[in-house]
């Protein structure tokens, strides 16, 4: 059952583009099941069928354009309800689609803003993407159930490399910002510079993205700021340090405002991912044996407040639910213990957990010229500063109580 690591040691498994019809059919996939509401209203149908419409062909032609001697991985980030993943899977057996759902916006609820890896496994909208994993039979599609806020996309891209070969971006970017103000005032970045940085360190995570960003009320200063959804991207993607095709938008739809689907792509090689290893501290595809009865691998109970999803989460008070990096709990998912398996060390911790917990307060106006030049500092010293204030903070908090 682990596809990962059979994938991983063979060749590329499944259909190239040219063999595409072989699948005849997208998935049937019922509509009561995938659409979500926004308060009171439901996402049309419509939008979803046309959406993936929209990306398949494109789909197909990426990933046929990464050569043949390794296998390929896709990145569907708020992936709610699993409906583009799944469709990916489906059509994209020679890949590895991983879905990462935090739950922390409309369509799958808070549940992430406090909660556990657990609870968020426990989600209506987990829940329906596990349980048609299974019925569909696709062992290359898994959920990873961890929250992405700006501290955890800076980790992740301090590795120099891509995550993936395609990441889906599907009215997703707003939920990471709005969990991220915080973070940005902590490194003394607006919040205008702080979307911009967030969503350039986003694009380095892959080569090829798919991205979707609301309309106002949301992103409401940076779309003061650049007037539209490409000003946004094209600022993203200066802000990237790379250079970037632009195609689209291939998609678009009335829903709270214009919604439009963009297609971006590196005009430049990024360096290969790095297969043999996994960004993600948890994955599942809903036949582990803990999702039935509460228990780990290791025979511990996976306790409802123990938090499992690692770096990133840092949304609530405090971190002291994470678990150990090291222990046998942040290691187990659909792939068993990940860190004996050969896949590397789960992508690596740059920082302790607690590290990512920033100080709240409030703090005075940005001056432009510290968030330019912010938005230019190396991650790696982005991640320090970050280490830095938390140390200071917890020094001063244990001279108020002394």
């Amino acid at each position: 059952l682990k596809a990962w690591l059979q994938a991983r040691d063979s060749p590329r498994r499944g259909l190239g583009m040219a063999d595409m019809d072989v699948q005849e059919e997208d998935l049937s996939l019922p509509e009561q099941e995938f659409t979500y509401f926004a308060g009171a209203t439901d996402r049309p149908w419509s939008h979803f069928l046309g959406r993936w419409r929209a990306m398949r062909p494109i789909l197909a032609e990426m990933l046929q354009t990464t050569g043949p001697d390794r296998p390929l991985r896709v990145v569907d980030l708020g992936s709610c309800t699993g409906f583009f993943a799944l469709q990916a899977a489906h059509w994209h057996p020679e890949a590895d689609v991983v879905a990462v759902e935090g739950s922390v916006g409309i369509g799958n609820g808070t549940t992430g803003m406090e909660g556990t890896a657990v609870q968020i496994l426990r989600t209506n909208a987990v829940q329906t993407h596990l349980r048609w994993i299974r019925r569909l039979g696709l062992p290359n599609c898994f959920v990873a159930p961890e929250v992405w806020d700006y501290a955890r996309v800076l980790e992740l891209a301090s590795k120099g490399r891509p995550i993936c070969d395609v990441m889906f971006l599907l009215s997703v970017v707003h939920h990471i910002d709005s969990i991220s103000i915080q973070q940005y005032k902590g490194v003394g970045l607006s919040r205008v510079d702080g979307t911009t940085h967030l969503l350039g360190k986003m694009l380095l995570l892959s080569q090829r993205h798919f991205i979707e960003l609301p309309n106002r009320p949301w992103l409401e200063k940076s779309y003061d700021a650049y007037g539209s959804a490409r000003g946004i991207l094209e600022a993203a993607a200066k802000a990237s340090g790379r250079e970037w095709n632009f195609r689209g938008p291939i998609y678009s739809a009335e829903w709270f405002g214009l919604r439009e689907l963009w297609v971006l792509e590196a005009k430049e090689a990024m360096p290969l991912v790095d297969v043999q290893a996994c960004p993600f501290p948890l994955l599942y595809r809903g036949d582990e044996q803990e999702l039935e009865d509460g228990r780990g691998e290791s025979g511990a109970a996976i306790a409802d407040g123990a938090n499992l999803y690692g770096l990133g989460s840092g949304i609530g008070a405090d971190a002291d639910g994470l678990a150990d990096p090291g222990s046998p709990l942040a290691l187990q998912g659909a792939l068993g213990s990940l860190g004996s398996s050969g896949l590397g060390s789960l992508g690596g911790l740059a920082v302790e957990p607690g590290l990512l917990v920033l100080s709240s307060g409030n703090s005075g106006p940005v001056d432009e010229r510290v968030g330019e030049a912010l938005a230019q500092a190396p991650t790696a010293l982005l991640l320090a500063h970050l280490a830095l204030r938390d140390a200071v903070t917890e020094a001063e908090e244990l001279l108020q109580v002394a």
